[in-house]
């Protein structure tokens, strides 16, 4: 990898304020959200049928359990609390195309002109805490999430498609302190394409324009970190040469805007970053048990301020098929993620995942990742490198450990009883350090583990 830093000579200057840094590092990459909301297999039964073409389908969940560390805090000062979670849920979805069969005794299949999905889920969260010292803390945690997608294609399975999506997810995310709201935030991802799919869809290329934006509820310091605009362009598409394997190639361009300065938090540079992103890629399903999905690219990134990034980029994918209803997945993924600590950070994950269903009622998902994460170099806004006063480790890495178990017995199409098991441990050696009160020097690892059961409804 080739970093290529863009520095400006300046005195040092970082506040003796630094330490409030630990509430705006790297917030945890899993949302802690339902398995099934992932997957719209999941998220529609038998359904209410609108008119000939349209089905509505409500649901709901509810789920008890416990988490093991509800600020993120290193292992020592781990404050947990039991949870109670609630999740109605609506979709409307188009009917898939239809085998009809023609009087003369023929078949043939409707191909409808317009495929439409829509998904809204508010997910109620209520912590339950009787600790004397902090039970306030962890009770003001409670919210209400929400979770929408859109996804509509017209003319789909035709030489020229129109696409439309949209994704708008409101998170709720306790800090790593206790405090006294959480770091809500709002994003949304928009985008608006045309498909090309010519002779019979062997060729599929999609043109690709969209508009993202993440915006924290509490304003003052975590949105001037925090909040960015990003609109972006991309062409993706695959070649079929073989039934069951394709070339595949995308390029992107996402630039993430910021207001370019100091923060409040030390002085740390806060910088508008241009990435661009190259892949080629081959798909493949090779015998009846194995496939295949590989991909290499390239990268880069302009920063206004500190370090751009240059590198390699990788995904590969070993599937082995386990009969018509299993599936196990082992990987590799080498990319880099615009982060709120310093620039970026370059993810190195491995992982491992299994799929299946058992006798058409039991379904067992589980799913492991190692990561080592390398982060850019930590500079002031000046370009001073920010030095061993300060912090412990400068550039930054962590070693990054989630796994989630998820099972459900599903008595009937519309009703299942679920548990989810959900654990994320960051191991490192980086602190933040506060020269002037060192306690409030604080560890940037460790570990948390949620177990939540239930039952959900989906109609």
């Amino acid at each position: 990898m080739f970093n290529r830093g863009r520095l400006h000579s300046a005195r040092p200057r970082v506040a003796a304020s630094l330490f409030v840094a630990a509430c705006f590092s790297l917030f945890p990459a899993l949302a802690w959200g339902q398995e099934w909301l992932h997957d719209r297999r999941n998220t529609e039964g038998p359904g209410i049928q609108l008119s000939d073409s349209l089905v509505f389908h409500p649901g709901i969940a509810l789920e008890g359990g416990y988490d093991t560390n509800v600020f993120y805090a290193s292992s020592g000062d781990a404050i947990g609390a039991g949870r109670l979670r609630i999740t109605p849920q609506v979709s409307l979805a188009t009917l898939p195309p239809q085998r009809i069969e023609n009087p003369d005794g023929t078949t043939s299949t409707t191909n409808p002109a317009v495929d439409f999905r829509l998904l809204v889920a508010a997910i109620y969260n209520q912590y339950l805490s009787a600790d004397e010292v902090r039970g306030d803390d962890v009770m003001a945690q409670s919210d209400v999430g929400i979770q929408t997608t859109l996804d509509l294609v017209v003319y789909p399975r035709r030489t020229w498609s129109f696409l439309l999506s949209d994704t708008f997810t409101r998170t709720i995310d306790p800090g790593n302190d206790a405090a006294p709201s959480n770091f809500n935030r709002d994003y949304n991802d928009a985008e608006l394409g045309v498909r090309w799919a010519p002779g019979g869809g062997t060729f599929e290329a999609d043109l690709l324009a969209g508009f993202a934006f993440n915006l924290y509820e509490e304003g003052e310091t975590i949105s001037r970190v925090g909040d960015y605009l990003s609109p972006r362009g991309s062409l993706k598409g695959r070649w079929r040469f073989f039934p069951n394997t394709a070339l595949t190639f995308e390029t992107a361009f996402a630039p993430i805007l910021k207001d370019n300065g100091p923060s409040p938090v030390g002085d740390l540079a806060i910088s508008t970053s241009y990435p661009l992103r190259t892949w080629l890629g081959l798909n493949g399903q090779w015998t009846s048990v194995i496939a295949t999905q590989l991909r290499i690219g390239y990268g880069v990134a302009f920063y206004d301020l500190g370090e751009d990034f240059e590198s390699v980029l990788a995904q590969a994918e070993v599937d082995f098929i386990l009969g018509p209803q299993g599936r196990l997945k082992l990987g590799f993924i080498r990319d880099f993620v615009d982060s709120y600590f310093s620039n970026y950070y370059v993810r190195n994950e491995a992982y491992v995942g299994w799929d299946q269903m058992f006798a058409g009622v039991f379904l067992i998902g589980a799913k492991l990742a190692f990561g080592y994460l390398q982060f850019a170099t930590l500079y002031t806004a000046d370009g001073t490198r920010v030095g061993g006063t300060q912090v412990t480790q400068n550039p930054r890495e962590d070693f990054r450990i989630t796994g989630t178990v998820f099972g459900e017995y599903r008595m009937k199409d519309w009703l299942g009883f679920n548990l989810t098991l959900t654990y994320e441990q960051n191991i490192t050696d980086f602190q933040l350090l506060n020269p002037i009160d060192p306690s409030w020097n604080r560890a940037e690892e460790y570990w948390k583990l949620i177990a939540l059961g239930g039952a959900r409804v989906i109609w």
